[in-house]
């Protein structure tokens, strides 16, 4: 699967990841760790990694299953990252990298929901 997603991206296709590789289906403000394996299509292809975060998912599914209701989520997208950029204790360890910047963001979006 990332040997393919890998040739996607360098045939121009973008990727959307969620690399806790699961719904958390526990507390709204946390996430699951992170896949580091989802990570390998960015540093193999040069591409960056865009960090998103979304809040009120929960109350989308979770709250109401088995329906699924319409709700107001909060989505933003941070700066990207590029692994040619990052040092090496950081690269080793990316995914709590991104997972830290995710997490502070839904943090600080928590009251706009």
């Amino acid at each position: 699967t990332i040997l393919q997603a890998i040739d996607y991206v360098k045939n121009g296709i973008s990727i959307f990841i969620f690399p806790e590789g699961t719904r958390n289906k526990g507390e709204e403000l946390s996430l699951l760790p992170f896949h580091e394996g989802s990570f390998k299509i960015a540093d193999k292809t040069g591409c960056a990694i865009i960090p998103v975060s979304i809040n009120n998912t929960n109350q989308i599914f979770e709250a109401h299953f088995p329906r699924v209701e319409k709700q107001h989520i909060i989505v933003e997208y941070g700066k990207p990252i590029y692994m040619k950029d990052l040092d090496k204790e950081t690269k080793k360890k990316i995914g709590v990298y991104c997972h830290d910047i995710i997490e502070e963001t839904i943090k600080r979006n928590a009251s706009l929901v």
